[in-house]
């Protein structure tokens, strides 16, 4: 018989012997997979570690464990992950949910009144996760969320029903593209903006979609086009977001200046690093 606390320790030990993670990391990882299998929380595994697992929730333990140390990342291995305090469906069709985006959502909300009738577009929506999380955090406005993969708005409509999201419109367009004359209040986009050569590519995300991550030269070409074409769909005085690389700043904001947006600004990620540039557009 095997209690909490011995699975908890073994698969700890596991991690931090397989993947060379921090043992802190190893941790954190081993507590992710009993919180899914056992379906219990942070404090229920403190206070239930004298439990005994019965083989199928160890088998399953073990199983994931396994996939984890054979290199897949551990939020396609769950098939889900956390975002904004909200759990997203997550498979290998989409990017993973990551908190440097979280400041994309708060700008975002920053210009939306809890009370506002706003028309939001989320360009390029993979998961889901941004227009749901607008859609549950402002549900007078209506959001639209917009992807050319038949593979990840499968995945935005599961999360569409997983969290009973009424307010949003799913449908398929290259960008723009099948958008017609349609306006927007706000339009936000977290798009491709990896160089093809970038070194993060092969080291840690090799398991993600290429297309959701390489853009062109310079990894600028889907935010230049998302600039210069935003302007088109957008009522006066609406706000364009665009998350962008750590070293892409200064690039992005010349774009929005080129474009004559106002109101420019730029914010910086959890780790201190512009990760976020915004702009208002009053030319109609």
């Amino acid at each position: 018989m095997a209690t909490l606390r011995d699975v908890l320790k073994n698969t700890e030990s596991t991690l931090y012997q397989e993947i060379a993670y921090s043992l802190d990391e190893a941790k954190l990882e081993a507590r992710f997979i009993l919180e899914y299998v056992l379906k219990i929380n942070q404090k229920e595994i403190i206070q239930e570690n004298d439990r005994i697992l019965n083989e199928k929730d160890q088998a399953q333990i073990q199983s994931l464990t396994e996939k984890r140390i054979s290199g897949t990342p551990l939020p396609y291995v769950l098939g889900e992950w956390s975002f904004y305090g909200k759990t997203f469906k997550v498979n290998r069709n989409v990017l993973i949910p990551r908190a440097d985006t979280e400041i994309l959502i708060e700008k975002a909300l920053s210009k939306i009144n809890i009370r506002d009738t706003f028309h939001v577009l989320d360009l390029g929506c993979g998961t889901g996760m941004i227009g749901m999380t607008l859609a549950l955090e402002r549900p007078l406005s209506k959001i639209t969320l917009i992807d050319q993969s038949e593979d990840a708005l499968k995945n935005t409509r599961d999360n569409q029903a997983l969290h009973e999201v009424s307010n949003v419109a799913i449908q398929k367009s290259d960008w723009f593209s099948a958008l017609a004359k349609t306006k927007f209040d706000v339009i936000v986009s977290n798009p491709p903006y990896l160089e093809e050569n970038d070194p993060h590519l092969s080291k840690g995300l090799e398991y993600e979609p290429i297309d959701a991550l390489v853009s062109g030269p310079m990894g600028m070409k889907a935010i230049q086009h998302i600039i210069e074409n935003a302007k088109n769909h957008m009522n006066r005085d609406g706000w364009l977001f665009v998350e962008h690389g750590y070293n892409q700043a200064k690039m992005v904001t010349d774009l929005f200046e080129k474009n004559d947006y106002q109101h420019i600004e730029n914010a910086k990620d959890i780790h201190g690093i512009d990760r976020v540039t915004f702009g208002q557009y009053s030319i109609v």
